[in-house]
């Protein structure tokens, strides 16, 4: 029997986008942890209890004779697929290869958000034993629609925690939690506080005079398709200028990213779009859902130095602020997105009792504006800077150009004295 849900302001956003979207796999989300000591067989059975748990995770959607969308939940959850490859007589190169070459197809492939399949798979690869045991990485398939990168880390923490037999403080099953807050992030008080915040956002937009990245750059024609460049990163350590200037690690990447798109196009107003979390209680922190918005960044490049990462962060606390703004509203005032930055996370190792894993790298994907940057950096180790765009929008020579001109603004602005 199904039960009626409510699609959440997040979700309506990426379904919309989704639809829109030329790649019909934008939205396709590939992931995978690479777990030592632990049985596969508990890693598998871990692995169904807990998306069995999350309510969030089994929706299904439904399109009436007008076109209407909905959603339900009633998909028997236990129907939840697990693939399983043995590669223990590879060599390890040949085992990393494989998983690869299957997580790349995964991502490419496009999701079908309209049957009636399960809305979350998994896939096991025995790898070679390891001195802590068996080694296995897990991998999952599903839809930006179901859950986010924070929500990904949850549920492979519930996976590990169970696969290990740790205690675990998770509610009792199933966990509706995020339904409720689907609900209220759609009930007319909030659509109220949307428009108002939309309201506020394209003031600011406009009052920066804001235009479109791609019109300030002298092109060749466009190329036949999109591409991807991807610049390796030293060590970057934004301790101390984050103490001087009380300003959190965001607002000193995003300063350096505006420089550098400053400087290309010659224009000192620039528009950045960044996914931001609407997770605002420690509760919401460990649901399992899609909680991510567009937000957009209004940026005047000029100052420099530090009164640009402080301008920058004053221009996150106000994305942060009005995160829950609906683009539908803000794309009459200021345009579709044209360039985007997302802010990820190094992957690092973990720890559980004798059970360690660690993230495994997932395939890169295509972008989901005209311009998409991926920032990772860690203050010990490498990072990268990534960059991919859509036709019509920038060539090779020009992303390089521009992920150089953010590396050496970024080393300028963190180095001491």
């Amino acid at each position: 029997m199904t039960q009626s849900r409510t699609l959440s302001a997040p979700q309506e956003a990426i379904l919309e986008a989704g639809i829109s979207h030329p790649d019909p796999a934008a939205y396709t989300m590939v992931n995978a942890i690479i777990v030592d000591g632990v049985p596969a067989k508990a890693l598998r059975q871990a692995a169904t209890d807990t998306a069995v748990r999350h309510d969030a995770l089994h929706w299904i959607l439904n399109l009436d004779d007008r076109y209407r969308i909905s959603a339900s939940a009633g998909l028997d959850p236990a129907l939840v697929p697990v693939e399983e490859t043995d590669l223990r007589s590879l060599d390890p190169a040949d085992s990393i290869a494989t998983v690869e070459a299957w997580m790349a197809a995964q991502r490419a492939a496009a999701y079908d958000l309209w049957g009636s399949g399960p809305r979350i798979r998994f896939a096991l690869f025995h790898l070679p034993d390891t001195p802590s045991g068996p080694s296995t990485v897990c991998a999952l398939t599903t839809h930006h629609l179901y859950t986010d990168e924070h929500a990904l880390q949850l549920l492979w923490s519930e996976i590990v925690r169970r696969a290990s037999t740790q205690p675990s403080s998770t509610p009792a099953s199933p966990d509706l939690r995020y339904s409720r807050w689907a609900e209220a992030s759609t009930s007319p008080a909030a659509a109220t506080s949307a428009r108002k915040a939309a309201e506020a956002v394209a003031q600011r937009c406009k009052a920066h005079e804001t235009r479109p990245y791609p019109e300030y750059l002298d092109r060749p024609p466009a190329p036949d398709a999109y591409g991807q460049q991807t610049r390796v990163l030293g060590p970057v350590d934004t301790a101390e200028v984050s103490a001087r200037l009380s300003v959190g690690p965001a607002a000193v990447y995003v300063a350096a990213v505006a420089q550098a798109v400053a400087e290309q196009t010659g224009h000192g107003c620039i528009v950045l779009h960044m996914p931001m979390s609407l997770r605002r209680t420690a509760a919401e922190a460990s649901i399992v859902g899609c909680f991510v918005a567009s937000a957009l960044l209004p940026i005047r490049v000029e100052p420099t130095g530090d009164r640009l990462i402080q301008h920058c962060q004053q221009a996150l606390d106000f994305a942060s602020d009005h995160a829950h703004a609906r683009l539908g509203l803000l794309s009459r005032f200021v345009g579709r997105p044209q360039i985007s930055l997302a802010i990820e996370q190094p992957a690092t190792a973990r720890r559980l009792g004798a059970v360690t894993w660690s993230s495994f790298a997932a395939p890169n994907a295509g972008p989901k504006h005209p311009l998409s940057l991926q920032l990772s950096a860690s203050a010990t180790g490498p990072g990268r800077l990534r960059g991919s765009w859509t036709p019509a929008t920038l060539t090779q020579r020009q992303v390089s150009d521009l992920l150089e001109r953010t590396t050496d603004h970024l080393n300028r602005l963190i180095a001491k004295g």
